[in-house]
């Protein structure tokens, strides 16, 4: 069966560049984990290090997951949504700034340990640039690559996956597709740093996430995967399948073609919408889209109109 969870942000406030306050008052954490727990089919959560999990609450955390009956699918270290970041955390020039980094994907990677968690997934979202001239790129791959073959060294059984995205906050992200995150990746000659595939960023770049999927799968770096939806323009976090069907059953027909068996974890901010609701029907969706992939009759020699009659046979069967 597939292992699903949520971001525990989406029951955050949800504020934006121009509601700074957020759409609504943050929920308290457990009351977070016991709506989690009501979603049918959802035994997961993501958390972030240290803002929902470190030193200090990691036994409190750990109890109230087992009560209700929930597991972590990933810690994210938190690099990016702190000022002192805005020059970048792996890639900065400050010596003290990517020492931090460092120390904080460590510190995620300790939690992991300490909690049974497999996967520390790192959004490198600060680590880029804005304008023309602004960045040493060699210097800065070369930086990105040496702290990940660090901490990655550092707890060699867990998993880093690096999030890419093609912008936000930084105008321009380095690891922005997924060809980019597989350079990344293999760069560091660690076995245990891949790539987390986020449905949304995949569209940004103009992917297609199946061939996504299938790229990292093929090189045994398809660590992770987020789901919601956008219009591609943006990261607007939609509930999944509100945007893209066709590419979304193809998406979900290729992971389980690559026998992907790891978590899939819903990344959403439900802005305008109640949080329980948007979450629900996201998952609602997801199960839709598995049982339609796996009743469709794929054939790769078909006619683009037999594929789409195809897709539109497997809802009537």
């Amino acid at each position: 069966m597939t292992k699903l969870a949520v971001g525990i942000w989406a029951y955050g406030r949800c504020a934006e560049r121009y509601v700074s306050d957020g759409y609504r008052e943050a929920m308290p954490f457990e009351r977070r984990l016991e709506n989690v727990a009501a979603l049918e089919g959802v035994s997961g959560v993501e958390l972030s290090y240290p803002g929902d999990i470190d030193e200090a609450n990691c036994e409190e955390i750990k109890g109230l997951l087992e009560r209700h009956n929930l597991r972590i699918a990933s810690i994210i270290p938190e690099i990016v949504c702190e000022a002192k970041w805005q020059r970048g955390a792996l890639t900065a020039m400050d010596d003290g700034l990517r020492s931090d980094a460092r120390a904080r994907i460590k510190g995620a990677m300790d939690m992991a340990s300490r909690t049974g968690t497999k996967i520390v997934n790192i959004w490198p979202g600060q680590d880029g640039f804005d304008y023309a001239f602004e960045v040493d790129y060699a210097r800065g791959w070369e930086l990105f690559v040496e702290g990940l073959a660090e901490c990655a060294a550092h707890r060699p059984e867990i998993k880093l996956a690096i999030e890419y995205k093609m912008s936000e906050p930084r105008m321009k992200c380095y690891a922005a597709n997924a060809g980019t995150a597989l350079a990344l990746s293999m760069a560091t000659g660690r076995p245990n740093v891949g790539v987390a595939l986020d449905i949304g960023h995949s569209f940004n770049a103009g992917e297609n996430p199946a061939m996504s999927v299938a790229l990292l799968a093929g090189q045994g770096r398809l660590f992770h995967v987020h789901i919601n939806d956008n219009y591609g323009i943006a990261d607007d976090d939609m509930p999944a399948g509100s945007v893209h069907w066709p590419q979304w059953f193809e998406f979900v027909h290729w992971l389980r073609k690559v026998g992907y068996d790891d978590w899939i974890s819903l990344d959403m901010y439900p802005y305008r919408d109640d949080p329980q609701d948007a979450c629900g029907v996201s998952m609602e969706f997801f199960r839709l889209a598995e049982r339609v992939a796996g009743r469709m009759s794929v054939g790769y020699d078909a006619s683009p109109s037999e594929v789409f009659r195809r897709i539109m046979r497997s809802f009537a069967k």
